[in-house]
């Protein structure tokens, strides 16, 4: 049996909360987001360097969506599992060499039992090896301007070279969520069964945010931290209220309840307004961009007219909305095409920099 796992951005955080081994030393941390728009109301140590055990595999999850929305991986692909992914520290599905398991299933391994042999059976099959997935894990984060994170393996085992802040967190999972609206609902309470085990994802909203899970991560820490995640109004705002690497409970609570009330007068900082340049003419070619996959042909269309409003050399490219039909509905991808690849990521650099979602697509 398997559930094929979205990813809701609750539960996004939920994954990459930083661990009470690594974070043990790291002083406590609050963010305050807008829960609409993304914009950040309020960063208290914020930008503090910390281990995150479970950031690959939050960077792991979006290459796979980048690669199923693409088209170059189907989650029936089956894979075959090599010696060194099942050679991975706990926790794992206990994979054996050459068994075979399919992406979908080991993506579903990944979120919900946090599996580091499935993880490295996905990280193979898309780069060829550990040491090429990280390349590409570094690449992705520089991409998405995640300026103070770096990755070093696909467990998250301790290394100095492995590393994130909360804000890029924060931002790295607005960024997965946006880019994949669709597949970005229902993982709360994903479950996934193996070999007679059932693995069980968060099962609520507070719960994914606070980091709590039936994965775990093993603690060789005897000073534990605590997460805490809250869910409320700031003026005519909702917002989310994110603690890590608290000292206790009670230290928690109150980090999160001054955070929120501190967030009722805050002011996000304005956008920078655009540029008055001339548009330049495109660059004509075999590449384009997908701006997400909506529930709605007029939600396709309005995302297309607010991207061309970011970037403006759009208007240029041809507009596509491309159906897709699915067992209870039908998706509607938002595309402009006709252009060379420098264009298109060009066009996407300048898109995820103002918060919205972009992918480039080769012919």
């Amino acid at each position: 049996m398997r559930t094929f796992a979205s990813c809701a951005f609750a539960v996004l955080l939920g994954i990459a909360g930083f661990s009470a081994s690594s974070a043990a030393h790291a002083a406590a941390s609050a963010v305050v987001i807008d829960a609409r728009n993304g914009d950040v109301l309020l960063a208290d140590n914020a930008d503090t360097r910390q281990n995150a055990p479970a950031l690959p595999k939050l960077m792991t999850i979006y290459l796979m969506f980048e690669a199923f929305e693409a088209g170059t991986v189907k989650p029936a692909t089956n894979i075959f599992v090599s010696g060194t992914a099942i050679k991975q520290p706990q926790p794992s599905l206990g994979l054996d060499h050459f068994d075979t398991i399919s992406a979908g299933d080991a993506l579903d391994a990944v979120l919900a039992a946090s599996a580091n042999d499935a993880a490295a059976v996905l990280a193979e099959f898309l780069a060829g090896s550990e040491a090429r997935f990280v390349t590409m894990m570094n690449a992705k984060a520089k991409e998405l301007g995640l300026s103070q994170t770096s990755f070093a393996n696909i467990s998250g085992a301790p290394n100095p070279k492995q590393f994130s802040t909360p804000r890029d967190m924060i931002q790295f999972s607005l960024a997965l969520m946006r880019t994949f609206p669709e597949r970005a609902k229902g993982l709360v309470g994903t479950s996934f069964a193996w070999k007679g085990k059932t693995y069980q994802g968060p099962r609520s909203f507070l719960s994914a945010l606070s980091g709590n899970s039936s994965a775990g991560v093993a603690k060789v820490d005897t000073t534990p931290k605590v997460n805490r995640a809250k869910t409320g109004k700031a003026g005519d705002r909702d917002v989310i209220a994110v603690v890590w690497n608290a000292t206790n409970a009670a230290d928690a609570d109150r980090m999160i309840v001054a955070s929120l009330n501190a967030a009722q007068t805050a002011k996000p900082a304005p956008a920078p307004a655009p540029a008055s340049t001339p548009v330049a003419a495109i660059v004509t070619g075999d590449w384009g961009v997908q701006l997400g996959a909506f529930s709605t042909e007029a939600a396709a269309k309005a995302q297309l007219a607010a991207a061309t409003k970011v970037t403006p050399q759009l208007a240029q490219a041809t507009q596509q909305i491309q159906p897709l039909q699915r067992a209870t509905s039908t998706l509607y991808r938002a595309k402009y095409l006709g252009v060379d690849e420098a264009t298109a990521r060009s066009i996407c650099q300048t898109l995820k920099a103002a918060g919205n979602a972009c992918i480039p697509l080769s012919k």
